[in-house]
């Protein structure tokens, strides 16, 4: 079975500049119809969510195209009443398009029954970026999971590549994910978290559905990096939702300031370093993750917390001889409550998403560039570059294997970090230098080309002039020019 977000992917690939698509799924009695997948000005329309959807449900393996029907037909109570139409719906028996047909064409009361006893999910799609969830939540899917009599239905909204996960449990209506259901079972629609949506990974597949056991737990804790989604334009929305909530959090504890930023960073090169230890040892499974049972705590005594914040600690210590540049410091203290709650928040945030396999320019804009814009400074002249001016410079100068890149107003490592990655990882990190006067810009460009290449980029700070009278050795060490002597250089060779 292959991520859903990988057949979203192929589909995109396949479709995206398609005028049409033939139907490889029933919509309502047709089989085989042509769709359009483009409005009139040549952007796509609904229909090509839709249909990206359900070839990602399908060829992901996560669904059986027998299960599952578009426009699907069910009777409002009032006989004179327009029908309630499904954008999607799946049932646990192969045999409902036959159910379905029979009670269309004969008006068979048994087969609509039937029906109504095997709707296991429901999909709405939209192309509204998400400017009402809450009415189509509570005017729309809501109703089409009241047609399913089963004890547990699944309901989703998926709005211009956004998913929005609900259930219909036991009678009660709530998001799927129980981290959104602000008041757990007594949740209220106002209480769904509805401006958050779901990561792709928590899309359940048919056996899942199919055998609900209303206990069952999320188990992270024997997870490889394979198994976490990647990162790229498609989740441009969920990964910057992630970073509002964690930027919320920290202001919340009063920690939106440098001490907030150097704890972001430090948390994150924890993240990478997770990463790239199970890549290189799968035998070694992920411990950047939070279990449900470990987000409740009354204190910091409390032992799932506490077994919680010994996992970070760990990968810190492991972690601190690795990437020393970042982490000489300790800065968060996992006996202070207001890093802690960052520190949850963050990994809360990200331990479904893969850094280190993720789209390295998408993962640099949607994180490091984001993240960055919160910290820099104006008061020294301190601006991240737009994206489009940095890969059309690195374009011009284009390094290559073999030369050395210096960037001696470094920054964040945007330039450096892109030319790396543009040159399909055959620059060598070695060559690869930076400079700048401030230490914190430092540790996120460290972490930056922690992330895009092996580590071994030698990026340094020093305050006061910078580059202007610091250079750098052959050995990668600093070298303080002498003006005096430097002024005497020029004027032998004159």
């Amino acid at each position: 079975m292959k991520l859903f977000s990988v057949a979203k992917q192929e589909f995109d690939k396949k479709y995206g500049a398609a005028d049409e698509l033939e139907c490889f799924l029933p919509e309502h009695l047709t089989y085989g119809k042509i769709t359009s997948l483009k409005k009139k000005n040549g952007t796509h329309n609904e229909q090509y969510y839709k249909w990206q959807f359900l070839y990602s449900i399908v060829h992901s393996g996560m669904y059986a195209k027998d299960y599952v029907g578009t426009e699907i037909q069910f009777p409002k109570g009032n006989k004179n009443a327009a029908n309630l139409k499904l954008d999607i719906a799946i049932f646990n028996d192969n045999n409902w398009f036959v159910k379905y047909e029979k009670y269309h064409t004969k008006n068979d009361p048994e087969a609509l029954d039937w029906l109504r006893k095997h709707l296991i999910a429901t999909v709405e799609v939209k192309k509204e970026e998400s400017k009402d969830i809450s009415s189509v939540w509570d005017k729309q899917l809501k109703a089409y999971l009241k047609e399913s009599e089963t004890d547990f239905c699944l309901g989703a909204i998926y709005d211009t590549e956004k998913l929005y996960l609900f259930k219909k449990e036991h009678g009660k209506f709530l998001r799927y994910s129980d981290e959104f259901n602000l008041k757990g079972q007594e949740s209220s629609t106002k209480e769904l978290s509805l401006h958050l949506p779901d990561p792709y990974l928590n899309l359940p597949n048919f056996e899942t559905i199919n055998n609900w056991d209303s206990n069952k737990k999320i188990d992270r804790s024997l997870r490889n990096i394979s198994d976490l989604d990647v990162i790229s334009g498609v989740h441009s929305t969920q990964i910057n939702t992630a970073m509002s909530a964690i930027l919320r959090t920290m202001d919340k504890q009063g920690l939106v300031n440098q001490r907030g930023y150097e704890i972001l960073i430090q948390i994150l090169s924890l993240k990478i370093f997770d990463e790239k230890r199970n890549e290189s040892n799968k035998n070694i499974s992920l411990e950047f993750y939070l279990n449900d049972d470990e987000k409740l705590f009354s204190s910091l005594s409390n032992k799932k917390l506490q077994d919680f914040l010994k996992r970070i600690d760990g990968i810190r210590d492991k972690a601190r001889g690795v990437y020393y540049r970042i982490l000489k410091d300790d800065a968060f203290n996992i006996k202070n409550e207001n890093h802690v709650k960052i520190i949850m928040e963050v990994v809360s945030q990200f331990q479904d998403y893969s850094f280190v396999r993720s789209t390295k320019t998408d993962l640099y804009q949607l994180v490091f560039h984001q993240f960055a814009s919160q910290f820099s400074k104006d008061q020294n002249a301190q601006f991240v570059t737009p994206l489009p001016i940095i890969e059309f410079l690195v374009d011009i100068v284009n390094p290559r294997n073999g030369e050395t890149v210096i960037d001696p107003t470094v920054g964040i490592a945007d330039f450096l970090s892109v030319a790396y990655v543009n040159s399909k990882s055959k620059l060598d990190d070695n060559n690869i230098y930076g400079f700048d006067i401030d230490e914190d810009m430092i540790k996120l460009a460290t972490l930056n080309m922690l992330l895009n290449g092996d580590g071994n980029a030698k990026i340094k700070a020093k305050s006061g002039n910078g580059s202007i009278d610091t250079k750098f050795a052959n050995n990668g060490d600093l070298l303080t020019l002498t003006p005096i002597t430097n002024k005497k250089l020029i004027q032998v060779n004159q």
